[in-house]
């Protein structure tokens, strides 16, 4: 096992959950711009992160996600998170479209079902799940936008469906664990599962493959989720893989 401070020096993180853009809600926090954002995770010592524009969860994914490609252009270190809705509507591109572009910038996309009125089910969203399964895009859902037995039934229709799970609290290992189990293409964001040799549990059993730093920037705090993987009981390897290792692989970089 290395030390905290010395594996510290070594790993790269890649926050996989961070948020710029302001809302009508003034008192919630915001990075308004790139430099504050990049400033923030400078003092953390995360050297990369995954984006999502605040417009595109709050507002207009179609407008969200044109912002975010605009305040992200140039920084290699900021990868593009969608927001994404079903194709019923014709909000967005058709899924196909929609799906490749994605892919080809190295991005992800986030899934907002329940603030955006559908469902996440394949009867409501087949065709844009089955269009980022085969671009293999990774998906990325709070639990509280669904359900587990959705989450189980997407799983199991689009085995090819990279899914990362936000949000979930630390109490959920008797319905995450059948689920590791069966479907190797989830992933479990750490920053919400914080409890007693809980990453390590499942590093164990399942490999540390299946867990990606995250941290919820701008609105909880950093430094927690960084000790977590900084004094995990784990190998160097191991914890290379949770801070950044497993999202770049699945992004792509």
């Amino acid at each position: 096992m290395g030390s905290a401070p010395e594996c510290g020096a070594r790993l790269r993180f890649m926050d996989c959950n961070c948020r710029i853009g302001t809302f009508e809600a003034r008192e919630e926090a915001h990075f308004t711009d790139i430099c504050s954002l990049l400033t923030e995770m400078e003092y953390l010592g995360i050297a990369e992160a995954l984006v999502m524009h605040s417009w595109a969860s709050r507002w207009s994914p179609r407008d969200g996600n044109c912002k975010l490609d605009e305040m992200i252009a140039g920084r290699e270190n900021l990868r593009p998170c969608y927001v994404g809705l079903p194709a019923a509507t014709d909000e967005l591109d058709p899924p196909a479209e929609f799906a490749a572009q994605v892919r080809s910038r190295n991005g992800a996309v986030r899934l907002f079902p329940r603030d955006h009125q559908w469902e996440f089910t394949p009867w409501c969203a087949g065709s844009l799940l089955q269009a980022l399964a085969a671009e293999h895009v990774p998906v990325l859902i709070d639990i509280g936008q669904t359900s587990w037995d959705q989450v189980a039934t997407v799983l199991e229709r689009y085995p090819q469906l990279p899914l990362i799970l936000l949000n979930t609290s630390y109490r959920i290992d008797r319905r995450i664990y059948p689920l590791f189990e069966a479907h190797e293409k989830l992933y479990l964001v750490t920053h919400s599962y914080q409890m007693t040799w809980g990453i390590e549990d499942i590093s164990c059993r399942f490999g540390a493959e299946r867990l990606i730093f995250g941290t919820g920037l701008p609105e909880s705090d950093g430094g927690g989720p960084l000790a977590q993987v900084l004094y995990a009981d784990l190998s160097d390897d191991e914890k290379a893989l949770i801070a950044g290792g497993n999202l770049r692989r699945l992004l792509g970089l």
